[in-house]
């Protein structure tokens, strides 16, 4: 995933790259040490469509009534029946812990930029046709490898310590990204490296 172009971030060799984070849109690569609280989700969407299909529903007052007097209902388990609705796209909850061993500025706040900036679109003032965010390629721990890739959230903390020019010495900086798309089952196991 490195490539050619400018990688910032973490470079300390002495953590497995195993524990750490790379993501890359264009020509920059960032790359972060994973954080406590690092996720992944799959969420799948079911539903009960037939809860208010029942013969007391058709007559509410009427089945209401047989109800109440003789506690029996029109309810069967399969008004209760689940359908699937879908899946949602792949949900990362990633911590990311950039610190400085040499250069604050390479190795926390501009990978702090960089990640802004993959997360942001490039409007223009007053026509059309700017861009949206574009995708990013994540790898975790160069096992867990998503291509196509959102970032929907960046929570950057300012209340760290800092050098005399006023950069952050470290920062756990919590990304939300989701896949483009839900993953099909076939999809599943090329993400995992």
């Amino acid at each position: 995933m490195t490539g050619d172009g400018m990688i910032v971030g973490n470079a300390d060799s002495r953590v497995s790259n195993h524990l750490k984070a790379w993501i890359k849109q264009a020509s920059v690569v960032v790359v972060g040490v994973i954080g406590e609280g690092t996720t992944k989700e799959l969420q799948s969407q079911w539903e009960q469509p037939f809860t208010d299909d029942s013969l007391g529903s058709m007559f509410r007052k009427a089945g209401g009534a047989i109800q109440a007097f003789t506690g029996l209902t029109s309810q069967t388990t399969f008004n209760t029946r689940l359908v699937w609705m879908g899946n949602l796209p792949h949900s990362i909850n990633l911590v990311l812990r950039f610190y400085a061993l040499s250069d604050a500025r390479r190795e926390v706040e501009e990978p702090i930029r960089e990640l802004e900036k993959m997360a942001s679109p490039d409007l223009n003032t007053a026509l059309p046709a700017g861009r949206i965010p574009q995708y990013v390629t994540l790898s975790i721990g160069r096992k867990v490898i998503y291509p196509e890739c959102v970032i929907t959230g960046v929570s950057v903390p300012l209340d760290k310590e800092t050098t005399r020019d006023g950069y952050l010495v470290r920062a756990d900086v919590a990304l939300q990204i989701q896949t483009s798309q839900m993953l099909n089952k076939s999809e599943i196991d090329a993400t995992y490296g």
